[in-house]
């Protein structure tokens, strides 16, 4: 069945009223006709299975059929602060990353990303995470979109006041701590922040930054991974140690 997105404040009195880019797909991409049933979420966690009244110019109404909590969102809160990469692998990265179940996804540079964007292609790249972020959620049955994060420095990134319990650093020089280890001395965390770098990873002196500022440096394995990889290998493992999967 169809999944789509309307702000909660869109949703009263057994009513919803659905517009914009969520309206086109409904009704000219889809092209479903009144007395059709769609399941809609919201912002605030909650999935709406309804049917279809009717077209207006600038809205369609959907009908509430019934309204409940799916409870689909894992109860760890992931962070994940990503590094910028070449080309498009940001967009695989938030595309997963929202599969997986992060909460917020924050992209940052540091001292050996490669690519140099100005103020207008950011926006443009966040305008378009935005919209894959939303097409994950709908396709994985989430009930909440990841809140993306605006662009930062390393520095601003580690020297943040993160409300996190772990805060980790996934960093190839680290040689003897992994997310096992981790592990076993937090056997209960209710969020975290990983933190992964770009193609060329981080400095020494970037590591040192983090860890001056709590963070604690893990590796991955024996193997160097991608960036992207790396992100989606790092939210996997901590779904299973701390999360919901596995």
């Amino acid at each position: 069945m169809h999944r789509f997105f309307v702000p909660r404040q869109g949703i009263q009195y057994g009513r919803a009223m659905m517009a914009g880019p969520e309206l086109r797909h409904l009704r000219r991409v889809l092209r479903l006709q009144p007395g059709e049933t769609v399941v809609l979420f919201d912002d605030e966690g909650w999935e709406h299975q309804g049917i279809i009244r009717r077209y207006g110019a600038q809205a369609a109404e959907i009908e509430i059929l019934r309204s409940y909590r799916p409870g689909r969102e894992s109860m760890l809160d992931i962070t994940l602060a990503q590094a910028l990469g070449k080309g498009d692998k940001m967009d695989l990265v938030v595309e997963k990353a929202t599969e997986l179940g992060v909460r917020a996804l924050a992209p940052f540079l540091s001292a050996y990303t490669i690519p140099k964007v100005d103020g207008r292609k950011i926006e443009m790249r966040r305008a378009r995470w935005q919209r894959i972020a939303l097409s994950a959620v709908k396709q994985s049955g989430r009930t909440r979109i990841p809140e993306l994060l605006e662009l930062s420095d390393f520095n601003t990134l580690v020297r943040r006041p993160w409300p996190c319990e772990l805060k980790l650093l996934v960093w190839e020089k680290e040689s003897a701590r992994g997310l096992a280890q981790i592990r076993e001395e937090r056997s209960h965390a209710g969020s975290v922040l990983l933190v992964i770098g770009p193609e060329g990873g981080f400095s020494e002196e970037e590591a040192a930054e983090a860890t001056a500022h709590g963070f604690q440096s893990v590796r991955l394995g024996t193997r160097i991974l991608r960036t992207e990889t790396a992100a989606l290998a790092a939210v996997s493992l901590a779904q299973f140690l701390w999360g919901d999967m596995g």
